[in-house]
């Protein structure tokens, strides 16, 4: 089994612990505990002087995988935390580092990380002999905590068991530099350094979309504006605000406003588009891919826009009110499964059809536009299945 020490000792200039520093909105000992997860621990022991109710969301963090938080205050409560068979894993206070890499350089190995010295020290690592300076994470044999019952109580902990590594022939595991100057790794010292590292970090983990799809392309621009301030309660607000929105469409058909119907609509499916990039930034900035809820809203959705056209229902008729707006989402589902890349991406966005059948509303054209953009999808369709049907011949 693996334990991991982390840290939240060193102070901020603005006065603020360094470990609750926010990152992606998560603190840094947030991201330090999946770091340490991911290289296998199961118990994670934090040395700290603050109180243990600050660290309520790191314990329920640690606690919703199955681990087993503790704090101490020094030394010598850590060598009870530990026996002989077991290995620790050590991680610098205010380090931030690449879980992949880390993964890559330790999780079936033990050794020291390094640095050239002048490279390490000037990124504000400690050294460790004449040539390296520590990387800001090991693993070792957990018996070498067994000689910290013979330190000062107010020895620095993290500082002796790096000694205590080496000494008992810990490996050094060298590292490129380059991570340093693409801030893949990074000691953190001050505020200025966490807003770069944010900066990109959310940069990087944004969902890439074409403009092909407008909705979803300004959508994820806007998750990434709102970021990371909005993560935490955003995706709740805009998937709540855009169930109000789709009652709201229905509540205008039914009473004979369908122009409002269709406009409520467009502003459902961007309210959940936007839900969906908030959601899906924070759960990569977790490690971990969204499960996608399109499938059975996408056909909510296709059904509150034939019920918004086809309003108010004639039971004599029903079929023949019915027909037009079923026969064009029929078509545009087809469509996007037919026509090539990335033309078919334009079918998929529904903010587009609502604004398209607002408009034609308002010009007292419904059924005309919705007939020719049937028409013109079915025309389209059979161009480029016969083009790669030439294509494969």
């Amino acid at each position: 089994m693996r334990t991991a020490l982390i840290s939240c000792l060193e102070t901020l200039p603005d006065g603020k612990k360094c470990g609750f520093a926010r990152l992606g909105g998560r603190t840094l000992l947030s991201w330090q505990v999946d770091l340490a997860h991911d290289l296998g621990c199961e118990r994670f022991v934090c040395l700290t002087e603050a109180k243990h109710e600050a660290f309520d969301e790191l314990r329920a963090q640690i606690e919703g995988f199955g681990g087993e938080f503790h704090t101490i205050s020094g030394p010598m409560p850590l060598v009870s935390l530990l026996s002989a068979d077991q290995e620790l894993v050590v991680i610098a206070d205010g380090l931030i580092a690449d879980r992949e890499l880390v993964s890559n350089l330790l999780e079936q190995q033990r050794g020291v990380l390094c640095l050239p010295d002048e490279v390490g020290i000037a990124a504000g690592f400690e050294r460790i002999d004449a040539q390296h300076a520590w990387a800001g994470i090991f693993v070792a044999r957990a018996q070498i905590a067994e000689r910290l019952a013979e330190m000062p109580p107010d020895s620095d902990t993290v500082s002796l068991l790096l000694r205590l590594a080496l000494q008992s022939g810990g490996k050094l595991i060298p590292m490129d530099t380059e991570v340093l100057q693409t801030g893949e790794w990074l000691l953190m010292r001050s505020g200025s350094d966490l807003e770069v590292r944010d900066r990109n970090l959310l940069d990087a983990t944004i969902e890439r979309v074409s403009w092909w799809e407008p909705t979803r392309a300004i959508s994820r621009r806007l998750a990434r504006s709102l970021a990371p301030d909005g993560l935490e309660n955003g995706p709740l607000i805009a998937g709540v605000a855009g169930g109000l929105s789709l009652a709201g469409a229905l509540t205008a058909s039914y009473f004979a406003n369908q122009a409002a119907g269709f406009a409520l609509l467009g502003l459902t499916v961007f309210l959940w588009s936007c839900r969906d990039g908030l959601a899906q930034l924070k759960t990569r900035l977790r490690g971990s891919e969204p499960n996608s809820p399109m499938g059975l809203r996408d056909i909510l959705l296709d059904i509150a826009i034939i019920a918004v056209f086809a309003w108010p229902f004639d039971a004599s008729n029903l079929l023949q009110s019915l027909f037009l707006p079923l026969a064009l989402i029929g078509k545009l589902r087809l469509g996007a499964k037919i026509w090539p890349d990335p033309y078919a991406r334009v079918l998929n966005d529904r903010v587009l059809l609502s604004l398209s059948l607002l408009g034609a509303t308002i010009f007292g054209q419904p059924h005309a536009i919705a007939g020719g953009l049937t028409l013109l999808i079915i025309a389209l369709s059979l161009y480029f299945k016969r083009d790669s049907q030439l294509t494969r011949a």
